[in-house]
């Protein structure tokens, strides 16, 4: 199986690690990336092809489905991963010019390069004889203010602490995985696939380890006989479960 995933969220070169789990599973890597000049966009290794995406461009959004569909014709998998620790941990001051900053790349430009995927998912895979694509939305859970002052130890300087900026947008990610899991569960294009950890699950501590687990996972999707449904797909997975042949969804 030559599967290609594009991996879009934590961006080069923050995302090597997520993205050398996939590598080892297999899986030939396109990753989104943020050192990249405007006139390479795009940026190629040994081991995976980095490209320019600017989160609030529309245009720039579908160019990267469109670019990365044509550097590799077997692009059948999507994930989409949001970090809640990491983006605290990157996150300037509070005020209207990081508001907009962060609607923009962490609310906006996950929604429009999720429709961007499923509109060429359905072109692509609509056929009753096409195998699905996959589309995978993926948040790893950190903490925030609220839960700082539920749990005044968090505040021991081992974890960085969402501010209500980075909290708000995890919650934006959260419910619109959900709705668009909804809403395209029962579609024959595409299965999509929900994953929740945080840093108390073993497998999600480490970024290559949570990647190689769902590529495991990703290859059992393809086994079987029947695409996933709306009931199922709406359902959060952790890291290190079993494959949905093992009856997980029931």
């Amino acid at each position: 199986m030559n599967n290609s995933v594009l991996i879009a969220g934590k961006d080069m070169p923050a995302g090597g690690k997520f993205a050398d789990g996939f590598v080892r599973g297999g899986r030939t890597v396109l990753i989104t990336g943020t050192d990249i000049s405007e006139d390479q966009e795009i940026q190629s290794n040994q081991d995976f092809e980095t490209f320019q995406w600017n989160r609030a461009s529309s245009i720039s959004t579908r160019a990267l489905v469109l670019k990365a569909e044509s550097q590799d014709q077997s692009m059948t998998e999507a994930v989409l991963y949001f970090d809640e620790e990491y983006f605290a941990s990157i996150a300037e001051k509070m005020d209207m010019s990081e508001c907009s900053k962060t609607a923009d790349q962490l609310i906006l430009g996950y929604q429009q390069l999720t429709l961007e995927l499923l509109n060429r998912f359905e072109k692509r895979f609509a056929s009753i004889s096409s195998t699905p694509g996959k589309l995978v939305f993926i948040i790893k859970e950190g903490p925030n203010m609220a839960d700082a002052i539920r749990s005044p130890v968090l505040k021991n300087g081992t974890s960085h602490i969402a501010g209500p900026l980075i909290a708000a947008a995890a919650s934006a990610f959260t419910s619109f995985a959900e709705n668009i899991a909804a809403s395209y569960g029962d579609s024959d294009f595409v299965n999509i696939i929900l994953v929740r950890g945080d840093d108390h699950n073993e497998v999600s501590k480490s970024d290559d380890q949570l990647s190689y687990w769902l590529s495991s996972y990703l290859n059992e999707v393809d086994t079987l006989k029947s695409k996933l449904a709306a009931k199922k797909s709406i359902n959060w997975i952790k890291p290190g479960s079993k494959g949905p042949s093992a009856g997980l969804f029931r």
